[in-house]
């Protein structure tokens, strides 16, 4: 039996660009595309709490509809693991520290770029943190791809688990 998907979390370093939009993003099109009860948080493996996405992150969130104006960064936890179903990391790196720091999570750990439908779904996502507009742009870009292809997987579990009840 499928296990049903409720409790994302998206992960990366600081939880101020890569880890926001990929929440930000999959909260506006699983709302767009009428997914129900399935919450998305993100966090960073070294963030300082309560910091904001940075400028760029928000302003290029901004171009595709998505408000990042109130991210407040947080670090990842071991609460915050084990309330997830699908931890989604930007770098194999992320996926390595998390699954040392927090084992019984193992199984839940993917890249996000797992759910991409274009490219390579073994590689990163690039970090834009000190880099231009275009690095900020790209990166939404790539995490876009993933989360539509994520945005994909979760419509056909949601049909896939109402057809068997």
């Amino acid at each position: 039996m499928t296990r049903q998907i409720k409790n994302l979390l998206f992960v990366c370093t600081g939880n101020i660009c890569r880890s926001p939009f990929a929440q930000g993003l999959f909260l506006k099109l699983s709302a767009d595309k009428g997914i129900k009860d399935v919450a998305a948080r993100s966090a960073g493996l070294f963030a300082l709490p309560g910091n904001q996405a940075t400028y760029l992150a928000q302003r290029v969130a901004a171009e595709h509809h998505v408000d990042l104006a109130e991210h407040k960064a947080q670090i990842v936890t071991a609460d915050l693991a084990a309330l997830s179903n699908l931890i989604l990391v930007m770098e194999q790196h992320h996926k390595n520290d998390l699954v040392s720091d927090f084992p019984e999570a193992s199984g839940r750990v993917r890249l996000l770029r797992h759910f991409a439908r274009y490219g390579s779904r073994d590689r990163g996502i690039a970090d834009p943190y000190g880099l231009d507009n275009d690095a900020y742009r790209f990166c939404f870009l790539d995490i876009e791809d993933a989360v539509s292809g994520l945005i994909e997987f979760l419509t056909e579990q949601q049909t896939t688990i109402k057809g068997v009840f």
